[in-house]
């Protein structure tokens, strides 16, 4: 078996929050390659996963979701899930918000500021998100930026954002219903 079809393996397991079994393909991807970044981050997850089962799918979706921007994401998830297994009163989005703050973010609410404070929503869209990170950590604010998205046209972004991340949010019917808001055959992007 290919060392993508055993991350593959692994990563259903691990969605599915079969942490035991996703430790053990982690584990063999790691016989086939020890550099690995995918199987350590994996590996490190479905540990804390066995112990913490909601929050390990919330670090994961933010690895996926953030590994081409930090550093070194395979420090960067060890010590989010240390600080939780340590800190269980820490809440696992306020981290979140703490790490990407380090990493050059700025706040959803200082975004939707920026926003607010340009007639132009298309030119101050276009400022904030090429010229850093917005943090949306929060469902409220992930619902609110896909409708601001979509009620400014940019439909194909709000549809990339909506698949990406939705799977964060499991089957939850508030983030389902926002896929009503693009038009059927009719994505596209204001560029």
């Amino acid at each position: 078996m290919e060392i993508e079809d055993v991350l593959l393996s692994a990563e259903k397991l691990f969605i599915n929050k079969e942490y035991e079994n996703a430790l053990k393909f982690y584990s063999h991807a790691l016989s086939k390659d020890r550099d690995n970044e995918d199987a350590l981050v994996g590996v490190i997850l479905s540990e804390f996963g066995i112990r913490n089962r909601e929050d390990a799918q919330i670090l994961y979706y933010y690895y996926q979701s953030q590994k081409e921007n930090i550093t070194n994401p395979i420090d960067t998830i060890e010590q989010l899930a240390d600080t939780l297994i340590q800190n269980s009163s820490k809440d696992v989005y306020d981290l979140i918000d703490e790490d990407i703050y380090l990493n050059d973010g700025i706040s959803y609410e200082d975004f939707v500021e920026l926003i607010e404070s340009k007639e132009n929503f298309q030119e101050a869209f276009e400022d904030a998100i090429f010229s850093t990170r917005v943090v949306i950590s929060k469902k409220w604010q992930f619902i609110d930026f896909i409708k601001r998205l979509t009620e400014n046209g940019y439909y194909s972004v709000a549809l990339d954002y909506l698949e990406a991340h939705s799977p964060m949010y499991g089957k939850d019917q508030d983030i389902l219903t926002l896929y009503s808001l693009i038009p059927k055959g009719d994505v596209w992007s204001m560029n």
